[in-house]
């Protein structure tokens, strides 16, 4: 099976990591297009393909077009290609979306173009270097065949562990990963605001309780999370709990954010 010519409409964080990991990986970018101009054209220099003025023109220029946009442009931007492509002979498009099925791209379905999803479960950053999060990642794919054997094998190229979506509530997949990616970087935030109202410096607070999760996430990678679950709620130790929701009086919504977490944490540890 060749490796397929891509295009990346959307060069932000998702985007950007995918097309380093497939040109590390012997695919050919061959377009890039954005709403910013000049990220585009950047990301487009770096992977040596050409930027284009349009998301019909990337896609007119790749065998395969990965729309790497917020889960409300899709539909609307596929739609938008839709009406502007020349051609959709042998063209794909999927979306990065967790949340969404095919459906978003209906437009480009009924246009003739192959569509699928392939979703990494992973978070980036900004920086290039975002694209060593991707080897060992899950990546779920939605897809008929033989788009579906193209997205497997471009998700085993760069490291990835794919995996088939198809059937799965995406809502709720998409709200399993958004507690463990996007909440914990809230709650580290809710808990450096914390250790510093106690007395301790940012950077202390920072340091220390970044050290402390990642300790936690070591031991959640030999066992599992009810083995890992330490602290009062897995102790028992009620007074203690209750001696922190008194510290929080002050605030309200962090009070009942900790005492419903305590409760889910006592569920987790009774747990057969």
């Amino acid at each position: 099976m060749n490796k397929p010519s891509i295009a990346i409409i959307g060069p932000g964080r998702a985007g950007s990591a995918l097309a380093r990991a497939l040109r590390t990986s012997g695919y050919v970018i061959a377009a890039v297009n954005g709403r910013n101009p000049d990220n585009a054209r950047q990301l487009a220099k770096e992977v040596n393909a050409r930027p284009t003025a349009t998301a019909a023109g990337a896609l007119e220029l790749a065998e395969l077009t990965i729309l790497a946009v917020p889960d409300d442009v899709i539909a609307p931007l596929a739609s938008e290609i839709a009406q502007s492509m020349c051609a959709s002979d042998g063209k794909s498009a999927v979306h990065l979306s967790g949340a969404q099925d095919r459906a978003p791209l209906a437009s480009l379905r009924a246009a003739g173009v192959r569509t699928g999803v392939f979703h990494p479960l992973q978070t980036f950053r900004k920086e290039p270097e975002a694209v060593n999060n991707i080897p060992g990642s899950a990546i779920g794919i939605d897809a008929d065949s033989p788009l579906h054997d193209l997205l497997t094998r471009a998700a085993t190229d760069i490291g990835g562990e794919p995996f088939d979506l198809s059937g799965v509530d995406r809502v709720r997949y998409h709200a399993a990963a958004v507690l463990v990616a996007n909440y914990t970087v809230t709650l580290l935030a809710e808990a450096e605001a914390l250790a510093q109202s106690a007395g301790i410096g940012r950077k202390r607070a920072h340091d220390g309780l970044l050290r402390l999760l990642t300790g936690t996430v070591n031991n959640l990678r030999a066992t599992t999370p009810k083995e890992a679950l330490t602290g009062p709620a897995a102790r028992g130790d009620d007074s203690t709990i209750q001696r922190h929701l008194d510290a929080l009086a002050s605030d309200p919504t962090l009070q009942q954010v900790y005492a419903l977490l305590a409760q889910r944490s006592r569920r987790l540890k009774e747990a057969i």
